[in-house]
C-alpha cells in the first residue's frame, strides 16, 4: 500500500526528514506521524509523534529501541510514538496533548489512507475543556496537599518529612506537565529524571535544579534520596537552608506547571472555534438543503463502510496471484530465535495436552512459560481493528434506522 509523505515541501530539511520517516516506517508499521517544529522553549528542533497500532509490551519495546536507534544520527530530532488506543483512551480522559498537535497541519505521513477525524471520532468536544480543566484541578489539588504537608512538617521542624512532602509536590507537578505537554508521563521517582524528561522537550522544566554548580546538584542528590530513605532508614538527613530552597522551587514548578497547561487548554478551546470541523457530533440537517433519494442515501451509506473498511480491515491482508486466502499481518516477533522459541512452545504445549505421553514431556522444563508464551501471541492475533469497525458500522445502522 502506498506511503503518503505531506507538508514538508517549505521545509529547509525537508529531504532530511523524509529520509528519517521512510527509514522508521520500514522498520515499524506506523499509521501516522505528525511534526512538531521546536520554538526557542524547545530543546529539540524537530519533535514527532508516531501513531502505530495497538500491542503487546515486549513489541513496544522493540520499537523503542528501533526508535532510539535512530535518532542516534539525527541531534535536532525528538520522537514518541503511541498507540491509538492509548491516545483515544488519554484523550477521553481530558489529555489536550493530542487534540492541539495531532492535526492536519502538522500530519507529515499517513499510510494507506487518511480520515481527519480518524483519531478523535469518540471525543465530544462540546464537553472536552471542561474534563481538561477538572482533570488539570485534580491533579493540582493533589500537588497543593503535598506542598501543605510540608509546611505542617517545616513548623514542627521535621525536616526530613518535609522533604520526602515536597519530593512528592514536585513529583506530582512534573507528571501534570508531562501529560499535558508530552501526552505520557515518565516512569519512575528520581526527579533528576523527570527534570531530563520534561527538559527534552520544553528548555525552562530542565532547570528547576541546575547541575552547573555542587550546591544545586548536592540539592537535587537530597531530593532524590529522600523518596525512599525518609521513609525507609532512619539516618536521613537534611538542613533546614536546603529544605526551604527546595520548598521555593517546587513553588516556581507549581506556577510554571499552570502557565504552560493553562495555555494548552486554551489553545484547545481557540482551534474548537476556528475549526469547528473537527467536531465529531453529527451536524443536523437543513430542512432547505435538497434532499438525497433512497439510491443516492444507499450509496452514501455503503461508501461509508466501504471506508471504514479500508481504516479497520488490516489484521489480514489478501495473498496476491493465483493463490487464494490471505497473509496474518502484525503476528510480530522479536528474531528467529524468538520465533523458534514460540514454535518450540507450542509444540511443548501440544505434547503436554496428550494423555499418557509422559515420556516426551520428561525434557520439557519450563511448562508455565510454554504456556504464557502461546497464550500471549494467541492473545495478539485479536482483530482489534476488526472490533472497531464493528462499532461504527453498528453506529451507522443505528442512525440510518
Amino acid at each position: 500500500m502506498e506511503a503518503n509523505i505531506k507538508n514538508l515541501e517549505n521545509n529547509k530539511d525537508e529531504e532530511t526528514i523524509a529520509k528519517w520517516v521512510s527509514e522508521i516506517t520500514k522498520q515499524v508499521n506506523v499509521n501516522q506521524i505528525y511534526l512538531i517544529i521546536g520554538d526557542e522553549e524547545s530543546n529539540c528542533h524537530y519533535r514527532f509523534i508516531i501513531v502505530i497500532e495497538d500491542m503487546a509490551k515486549r513489541f513496544k519495546q522493540r520499537v523503542k529501541e528501533i526508535l532510539e536507534e535512530s535518532l542516534q544520527e539525527y541531534p535536532l530530532f525528538y520522537a514518541q510514538f503511541f498507540t491509538l488506543h492509548y491516545i483515544q483512551n488519554a484523550t477521553s480522559e481530558g489529555n489536550t496533548f493530542f487534540l492541539n498537535h495531532c492535526t492536519k497541519k502538522k500530519l507529515i505521513y499517513y499510510h494507506h489512507s487518511y480520515y481527519e477525524n480518524w483519531l478523535f471520532h469518540n471525543v465530544d468536544l462540546t464537553a472536552f475543556t471542561i474534563k481538561a480543566k477538572e482533570n488539570f484541578l485534580n491533579q493540582e489539588e493533589k500537588i497543593l496537599g503535598f506542598k501543605n504537608g510540608a509546611n505542617l512538617f517545616l513548623e514542627k521542624e521535621s525536616f526530613g518529612h518535609a522533604t520526602f512532602m515536597l519530593h512528592q509536590t514536585i513529583e506530582h507537578s512534573f507528571l501534570a506537565a508531562e501529560y499535558f505537554l508530552i501526552g505520557k508521563t515518565f516512569t519512575g521517582h528520581l526527579i533528576s529524571d523527570h527534570q531530563v524528561f520534561m527538559g527534552n522537550t520544553h528548555k525552562e522544566f530542565e532547570n528547576i535544579f541546575p547541575r552547573e554548580n555542587e550546591t544545586d546538584t548536592n540539592l537535587l542528590n537530597k531530593l532524590n534520596k529522600a523518596y525512599c530513605n525518609t521513609r525507609y532508614t532512619l539516618n536521613y538527613q537534611i538542613k533546614k537552608e536546603q529544605v526551604l530552597i527546595i520548598k521555593k522551587r517546587a513553588e516556581e514548578l507549581i506556577q510554571l506547571v499552570k502557565k504552560y497547561v493553562e495555555a494548552e487548554i486554551l489553545k484547545c478551546q481557540i482551534s474548537f472555534k476556528k475549526n469547528p470541523l473537527t467536531q465529531t457530533i453529527e451536524k443536523v440537517s437543513d430542512k432547505n438543503e435538497p434532499q438525497t433519494t433512497t439510491d443516492e442515501a444507499e450509496e452514501s451509506f455503503l461508501n461509508k463502510i466501504r471506508k471504514l473498511g479500508k481504516e479497520n480491515f488490516m489484521t489480514l491482508k489478501p495473498i496476491g496471484g493465483i493463490r487464494e486466502g490471505y497473509y496474518l499481518n502484525y503476528a510480530r516477533v522479536y528474531d528467529y530465535l524468538e520465533l523458534f522459541a514460540l514454535l518450540q512452545s507450542t509444540l511443548n504445549v501440544c505434547i503436554l495436552a496428550l494423555e499418557e505421553q509422559q515420556d516426551f514431556t520428561l525434557d520439557i522444563r519450563n511448562k508455565e512459560y510454554d504456556v504464557k508464551a502461546v497464550l500471549g501471541f494467541a492473545k495478539n492475533l485479536i482483530p482489534l481493528e476488526e472490533a472497531t469497525f464493528l462499532d461504527k458500522v453498528r453506529e451507522l445502522l443505528n442512525k440510518e434506522k
